[in-house]
């Protein structure tokens, strides 16, 4: 992927200082994007931004809590101003939650909800304008497997299915503008998330920078047609 397919655009990544958020900002800054983090660790994003600036693309590090609807009006300003145009936009912002129903507060139930699920919508809805005005804008939203088969968190469960739904809903108020949507149901991967061990045979946790491939793939695409949902599993777990 050394032509630079994304030259001149710019794309807006949520959760976007670690894990498969930072793994994508390379994959599409090695594409010549111009790339807007957003995360809520200004350390972390300064790191980030700084390793992605290698490629050569402009890095804009915004520190954002994208569960706050004012805080992401503010970002989408902000982003506005400072690069006129948004033409990717992936939401991957994720937290973890209580594994099971009796585990789960009413505060945990508002924060993964808020996370995991409202702040794409806030985040979409903010830059919706610009993503219509690009002509050929792509929103990728990174769901999980328990979008599909569910599990014992209420609040986790529920966010990943209400992703599908707006999914459903963004390809279907952009496909007169141009603009496409994706949502990626990924099952383990390599980030350590919720402490899992990092290192893992490839058959048994995916590379996020594999993962990550599949995104800068998705969004360099032909624009006539849309892949419209994918479930991507370590070779050993092959159904759901």
């Amino acid at each position: 992927m050394s032509e630079k397919l994304l030259s001149g655009k710019t794309a807006v990544i949520s959760g976007g200082s670690h894990g498969l958020g930072k793994s994508v900002a390379a994959q599409l800054a090695a594409l010549g994007a111009d790339l807007v983090l957003l995360a809520r660790s200004a350390e972390r994003l300064d790191a980030a931004a700084d390793e992605l600036r290698a490629h050569g693309s402009r890095v804009l590090p915004l520190v954002c809590d994208v569960a706050d609807r004012g805080a992401v009006q503010a970002a989408a300003a902000q982003i506005m101003a400072e690069t006129g145009r948004v033409d990717v936009l992936v939401n991957n912002a994720g937290i973890p939650a209580p594994r099971t129903f009796a585990e789960t507060t009413l505060d945990d139930w508002d924060a993964v909800i808020g996370t995991n699920l409202s702040s794409a919508f806030y985040l979409t809805r903010a830059l919706w304008d610009a993503l219509v005005a690009s002509g050929a804008g792509y929103v990728i939203t990174i769901s999980g497997t328990a979008g599909v088969r569910g599990g014992g968190s209420p609040a986790y469960g529920s966010a990943k299915f209400g992703l599908t739904g707006l999914n459903h809903a963004i390809a279907q108020a952009g496909k007169d503008a141009g603009v496409r949507a994706t949502i990626l149901y990924p099952g383990g991967m390599d980030t350590g998330w919720r402490g899992a061990p990092i290192g893992k045979p490839r058959v048994e946790s995916m590379d996020p920078d594999e993962v990550a491939r599949l995104v800068a793939h998705l969004v360099t695409s032909p624009p006539e047609f849309v892949v419209n949902e994918a479930v991507l599993n370590p070779l050993s777990s092959p159904f759901l």
